[in-house]
């Protein structure tokens, strides 16, 4: 099966600005509205220049520093002018989801900007080429609307393959049942589409274009709503074959829910979902397990008092919800939690004098795989580790000591009420010591370090069988060890989550 690695080092190091999937960091949607989840709770943006009713998508680097956004036309880098070559793209500001950002595998600098046509207009579904490395690093577009496939609705979403590395891009075929699932590789977009005939045909009256598509975080599941029909959908994706199969129709009034948004639980067990003309949003229980269990665990959770458009996981676990001409966003406190109990808030953040529309960013799904429980572990800095990232604590040991001292059960207690909550995760443990000593005894001395915190975590109340604890002794330094102060910072341990 495979496995996504989360290193989360537990070392005295200075505050590091760590946060979850630092790419999803900064937003930009709405009339010149903004946020930035580099602090906590977010900040309103006041520079954006995207002034759009529906699409939009963000993309920062890996430390969280915008690199440019788009409404599906025009491209604006970081200081918020017009990117070179950046007009003219063959998305639409007034399609659902008129794109979305994908980093070329394995490529600091070239970014792929998949773009949807609204209503099943000509243009469908294209993509255009941003090389960051242009303009002095403000990047430019390098190659520019390379037609895919046409007609398409006004649905796209991105999730990475199973392999870790790779990133399916999801579209659905106009007066069809047909899903197409495209691959880009790190030799770049692969136009061999996995087909996936399932589900509703989509045609009729252009209103049934509209709606948004989502993948869960995890790459297992797909949803998407119709919104004229009144449909939402629920389907299994399999992340390694592309394949879409097994749907699960919910219907809901049509012509007056008229549905518009919807969002998965970072744990992947929930499906919110908006009905805009009603400005309702409804909760489903995914673990319910067959079609009718999962229809009959419809909870209505919310009712604002505006058409109620996107919905957005965001890098602080929190599902952020648009309100039409509002000037704040609603936010879906806990989404893992069940029913009212994932405490919804309409007035949920002040935008700062900006206000919203139907859009909110769409991003690579995987970016929030598990956001909610790991926003449970703080770094020094108050942000939140990220998958496949790291961040830093104070647990370190006395020297020739193993004892854990007190002043930090805190923090072991962090990552042991993460562990319970996310029951999918294995930790290793390893330990580490300075160099003072033979090799051999500082091996022997790393392995009790390692034990000793093992120890703790069973006895709190988490399975032998996730646990695995090694030394390395003093083979990895995280400092040279010249100085007291070095050798204290070598006297420690790391820890690596496992998901399956």
């Amino acid at each position: 099966m495979q496995k996504t690695f989360i290193l989360l080092y537990f070392i005295l190091c200075f505050p590091a600005l760590a946060y979850a999937q630092p790419e999803a960091a900064i937003w930009y949607f709405g009339n010149q509205a903004g946020l930035d989840f580099r602090q906590t709770p977010p900040v309103p943006l006041l520079d954006g220049q995207m002034q759009n009713t529906e699409g939009g998508t963000s993309i920062s680097d890996d430390k969280g520093n915008l690199l440019f956004y788009t409404d599906g036309i025009k491209v604006w880098n970081k200081k918020h002018d017009l990117m070179d070559r950046g007009v003219d793209l063959h998305g639409n500001p007034s399609a659902t989801q008129s794109g979305v950002i994908v980093a070329l595998p394995k490529n600091k600098n070239k970014y792929y900007v998949f773009t949807v046509d609204a209503e099943a207009g000509a243009h469908g579904l294209c993509y255009s080429i941003v090389d960051m490395s242009e303009a002095n690093g403000l990047g430019a577009v390098i190659e520019k609307n390379i037609p895919i496939t046409t007609p398409t609705t006004e649905k796209i979403t991105a999730v990475t393959h199973a392999n870790g590395k790779d990133v399916w891009i999801i579209s659905h075929a106009w007066n069809s049942d047909k899903f197409q699932a495209y691959l880009l590789t790190e030799n770049g977009f692969e136009n061999k589409p996995v087909e996936s005939i399932t589900g509703s045909i989509h045609e009729g009256n252009p209103g049934n274009t509209i709606g948004c598509m989502k993948v869960s975080p995890n790459g297992k599941k797909l949803a998407l709503v119709i919104k004229t029909i009144g449909y939402a959908e629920i389907f299994d994706f399999d992340n390694a074959t592309g394949k879409i199969q097994n749907p699960v129709l919910i219907e809901f009034e049509p012509e007056t829910s008229l549905m518009y948004g919807l969002e998965f639980s970072s744990d992947n067990t929930k499906l919110y979902v908006s009905a805009g003309a009603q400005h309702e949003i409804y909760q489903f229980d995914l673990r319910k397990g067959t079609s009718e269990s999962i229809i009959k665990s419809k909870t209505l959770i919310a009712k604002n008092e505006d058409w109620t458009g996107c919905l957005q996981l965001a890098p602080d676990g929190k599902i952020y919800v648009s309100i039409y001409e509002k000037p704040y966003l609603g936010i879906i406190q806990y989404p893992n939690r069940a029913g009212k109990d994932c405490a919804y808030i309409e007035k949920g953040i002040d935008l700062g004098g900006k206000t919203a529309k139907l859009n909110l960013p769409t991003f690579v799904q995987t970016y929030f795989d598990d956001r909610e429980n790991l926003s449970s572990i703080k770094t020094n800095s108050g942000g939140f580790t990220k998958l496949g990232g790291s961040f830093y604590k104070n647990i370190l040991f006395d020297f020739d000591k193993y004892d854990i001292r007190p002043e930090y059960y805190k923090d072991l207690d962090d990552l042991v009420n993460y562990l319970k909550i996310s029951k999918q995760v294995k930790i290793d443990i390893i330990g580490h010591t300075d160099s003072d000593g033979t090799a051999q005894k500082n091996l022997t001395l790393s392995q009790n370090r390692a034990k000793a915190v093992a120890d703790y975590l069973i006895q709190k109340g988490i399975e032998p069988a996730r646990i695995k604890s090694e030394g390395l002794g003093l083979t990895k330094p995280v400092v040279p060890n010249t100085s007291p102060e070095g050798k204290a910072q070598n006297r420690r341990i790391e820890f690596t989550l496992i998901k399956s």
